[in-house]
C-alpha cells in the first residue's frame, strides 16, 4: 500500500472518492488523502469544501479524519486559525507526539491562542482548545519535561499545573529555576505575586524549608511581618546553622529588598526579639545587618584597601585645564569623585585647596556634593565630615556650598537614610527663606531623594510636593527628581496624579523634564501596571510629556527585554517629531535589554547610521548602558 501511495502522481482519483455515496469509499479516500497531503496539498485544496461538508455531516462516522485532512490543507495554505480549528475537531487523531512541522506549528499556535485568551480573562474558551493544551501538558509530564510545563503554565496562568510540575520533579531545583529564571519575565505584577504566593506555599510544605528562598518570596510579596517572624524563629532556636542562615537572609534582604521593606522588617524584628536592648546578640547583629551597617562597613574597608587610583592623572588634569572655567572645574571634580567613590580618600581635595577655592556658583555646589560620593557609606561620621560646609543656626552664608553639603549628606546615607538625617533635610526645606532659599532647597531635595530612595515615605513626598508647587525652576527641578527617587517603584496613584497635573500646568521646561524622569522612577519595575499611563502620555501634544512616556516605558520594563516595550520605543525613535524624544527612546533600549546585552548591537545597528545626530547619540548611549563592562566586540 505504501508503495502505491509513493507511486501516485496525482490525487485526482482519491479526491473523486469523496463524491461517492458509500461511506467506506469516502473513508478510504480520506485515509489515502491524509497520507499524501504533504505532496498534493495544492491539488487537494481545490476540494477543501467537500472535505468540510463531510466534517459537518453529523451522520458521517469518520468526521475526525475529515477534520484532520482539512487542518493539514489549511496549514499548508498558511491559514493557521482554520488549521487549529479543524485540528481541535480531529480529537485524538491529532497526534501531539508527532514531530512534523505541521503538528509543532499547530500546537504552538494553539498554545499562543490559549495564552491570549487566558491573559484577556475570557470566560468562553473553547473546551476543545483546552483539551489540546491539557494533552500537551500530559505529554510533557509523561516525558518529565518539567521546564516546558512550567513555562507554558506560567504563560497560560495555570497555577494548578505549575504546582503539579513543582511537586512532580526535583522540587528544590525547580523552585530555584522558577524564582531566578521565570518570575522576573512575567509581565503582569498580579500574576507575579500569585506565582510568588505559590512558591511560598510549596516551600513551606518541606519539613525543613529553605528559609533563604522563603524570605526572598516574602520580600517580593512585601510581607515584612512574616519575614521578621522567620528571622526571630531562626535566632530563638540557638542553633548555629540556623543563626548563620538568619545572617545570610539579612544580608540578602539588605542587598535586594527596598529600603521601605527592610525598615519594616527591622521594626517588626526588634519588637519581637531583644534586638533593641543594646546587648550584642545574634538578634542585634541581624538588626544591624538589615539596617545596612555591616554591609557598608565591609564595602568601605574593601574599597579603601583596593583603591588603585593614579593621582598623577588628577594632578596633571588639574594643571592643564583652566580652573576658572566652570566646565573644566566640574569635569575635574567629577573625575576625582568617581575615581575615589566610597574609598573615603579625599587627599586630592585637601592638597588642592587653592584650586578648590576658585569654584564659584554651581561649581562650588558640585565640589561640595562630591564629598558625598567619596565618603558614601560613612553614615556614622556623615555630619562630622560635612560640619564645615553645613549652615549654622539656620543661617546661610554660602548657599551653593551649603546646598552641595545637603546633597552630600544624602549621598553618604544613600539608600540608608536614618531618621536623624531625613528629619534634618526635611527641616532644611522649610527653614530657609529669601533669594538663596531655592539653592538650599535644591540640595536638600536631592539629598532627601538619595537618602530616602525607595522608602515610599509619604511625609517626604508631601514636603517635596510643597517645594514643587512654589514653581521655582531651581528647587522644583530637584524636587521632581527627589520625589521620583523616594517613591521609586511604588506606583503611588495620588503622587502620579499630582505630578502629571502639575507637569501640564507649569511653564518651566526644567521642571517638566525632571517630572518626566520622576514619573518613570515611580513606575520602576511595574510592567503592565504602567501601560495605562504610557498610553495617556504618548498621545500628549507636549513633546516633554511624550518624553515622560519614554521614561515610563524604560523604567517600567527595565531589564525585562519585553518585546512590546521595545516595539513602542522603536516606533517613537523613528516617528516622533521631537529630537529629545527620539534620543531618549533609543537610549531606553539599553535599559530594557540590560540582561541580554548581546542583542543591543544588532538592534541599534541601523539606528546608529541615522541621518539624525540625536538618534546616533541615543544608539551610542544604549550600547554603553547595556554592554557596560562586557568588553563586547560588536558593541565597540
Amino acid at each position: 500500500m505504501a508503495a502505491q501511495v509513493e507511486a501516485l502522481t496525482s490525487a485526482t482519483g482519491l479526491i473523486s472518492l469523496l463524491d461517492e455515496n458509500e461511506r467506506e469509499l469516502q473513508f478510504y479516500g480520506l485515509t489515502q488523502l491524509n497520507a499524501v497531503t504533504d505532496r498534493f496539498w495544492a491539488e487537494i485544496s481545490d476540494a477543501i469544501s467537500r472535505i468540510e461538508i463531510l466534517y459537518e455531516d453529523e451522520t458521517f462516522p469518520h468526521r475526525q479524519l475529515a477534520a484532520l485532512v482539512a487542518s493539514k490543507i489549511y496549514f499548508h495554505l498558511g491559514e493557521f486559525d482554520d488549521a487549529l480549528g479543524f485540528a481541535m475537531g480531529a480529537g485524538e487523531l491529532f497526534d501531539l507526539t508527532d514531530t512534523s512541522s505541521y503538528v509543532q506549528t499547530v500546537v504552538n499556535h494553539a498554545i499562543d491562542t490559549y495564552i491570549a485568551r487566558r491573559a484577556s480573562e475570557a470566560s468562553d474558551i473553547d473546551p476543545r482548545l483546552e483539551a489540546v493544551v491539557e494533552r500537551m501538558f500530559a505529554r510533557c509530564f509523561k516525558s518529565k519535561d518539567y521546564a516546558q510545563v512550567i513555562g507554558i503554565a506560567i504563560e497560560t496562568r495555570r497555577l494548578d499545573v505549575l504546582e503539579q510540575a513543582l511537586v512532580s520533579g526535583d522540587t528544590q531545583s525547580l523552585l530555584s529555576y522558577v524564582q531566578h529564571e521565570c518570575v522576573d519575565l512575567i509581565r503582569s505584577i498580579s500574576v507575579q505575586e500569585q506565582v510568588q504566593e505559590l512558591l511560598f506555599k510549596v516551600h513551606m510544605q518541606f519539613d525543613t524549608p529553605d528559609y533563604e528562598a522563603v524570605c526572598l518570596c516574602l520580600s517580593k510579596l512585601n510581607h515584612p511581618k512574616k519575614t521578621a517572624e522567620i528571622l526571630e524563629m531562626l535566632v530563638k532556636d540557638q542553633n548555629e546553622d540556623k543563626i548563620l542562615s538568619a545572617y545570610q537572609i539579612a544580608f540578602d534582604l539588605d542587598a535586594n529588598a527596598t529600603q521601605e521593606f527592610t525598615k519594616a522588617v527591622v521594626a517588626e524584628f526588634e519588637a519581637a526579639s531583644a534586638a533593641g536592648d543594646g546587648a550584642s546578640t545574634p538578634a542585634t547583629q541581624i538588626a544591624s545587618i538589615l539596617r545596612g551597617d555591616e554591609t557598608l562597613k565591609l564595602h568601605l574597608e574593601f574599597l579603601f584597601r583596593n583603591n588603585k587610583t593614579d593621582m598623577n592623572i588628577l594632578n596633571r588634569t588639574c594643571k592643564l585645564l583652566d580652573s576658572r572655567q566652570s566646565l573644566a572645574h566640574n569635569a575635574t571634580t567629577f573625575s576625582n569623585a568617581f575615581m575615589h567613590a566610597g574609598t573615603t580618600v579625599d587627599t586630592f581635595l585637601r592638597n588642592n585647596l587653592e584650586w578648590l577655592a576658585r569654584a564659584s556658583s554651581w561649581s562650588k555646589f558640585s565640589a561640595t556634593a562630591a564629598l558625598g560620593v567619596i565618603h558614601r557609606g560613612q553614615v556614622k561620621h556623615g555630619f562630622h565630615l560635612l560640619q564645615p560646609y553645613l549652615p549654622v543656626d539656620n543661617t546661610s552664608a554660602s548657599p551653593f556650598s551649603e546646598g552641595g553639603a545637603f546633597f552630600a549628606l544624602g549621598l553618604i546615607h544613600a539608600c540608608h537614610g536614618t531618621e536623624k538625617v531625613v528629619t534634618y533635610l526635611q527641616d532644611a526645606l522649610v527653614s530657609y527663606q529669601g533669594q538663596n532659599a531655592e539653592i538650599l532647597q535644591h540640595g536638600a531635595c536631592l539629598g532627601l531623594g538619595a537618602a530616602g530612595m525607595g522608602s515610599g515615605n509619604e511625609d517626604i513626598a508631601t514636603a517635596m510636593m510643597n517645594v514643587l508647587f512654589t514653581d521655582s525652576a531651581v528647587s522644583g527641578e530637584a524636587a521632581s527628581l527627589g520625589l521620583g527617587l523616594v517613591m521609586m517603584g511604588s506606583c503611588h496613584e495620588a503622587t502620579l496624579k499630582g505630578v502629571l497635573d502639575y507637569a501640564k500646568e507649569t511653564k518651566h521646561e526644567k521642571i517638566i523634564r525632571m517630572l518626566s524622569v520622576g514619573m518613570g522612577l515611580i513606575m520602576f519595575g511595574r510592567k503592565q501596571q504602567a501601560d495605562s499611563m504610557i498610553a495617556l502620555l504618548i498621545e500628549e501634544e507636549d513633546p516633554l510629556l511624550r518624553l515622560g512616556a519614554v521614561h515610563v516605558i524604560t523604567m517600567a520594563y527595565c531589564g525585562t527585554g519585553d518585546n512590546g516595550a521595545i516595539r513602542k520605543l522603536l516606533h517613537l525613535a523613528v516617528s516622533d517629531v521631537k529630537d529629545d524624544v527620539r534620543r531618549a527612546a533609543v537610549t531606553g533600549l539599553g535599559f530594557i535589554l540590560l540582561r541580554s546585552p548581546e542583542q543591543v548591537p544588532r538592534m541599534v545597528e541601523l539606528l546608529s547610521e541615522s541621518f539624525n545626530p540625536h538618534v546616533r547619540v541615543g544608539a551610542a548611549l544604549a550600547l554603553g548602558i547595556a554592554c557596560a563592562g562586557s568588553g563586547s566586540k560588536p558593541a565597540i
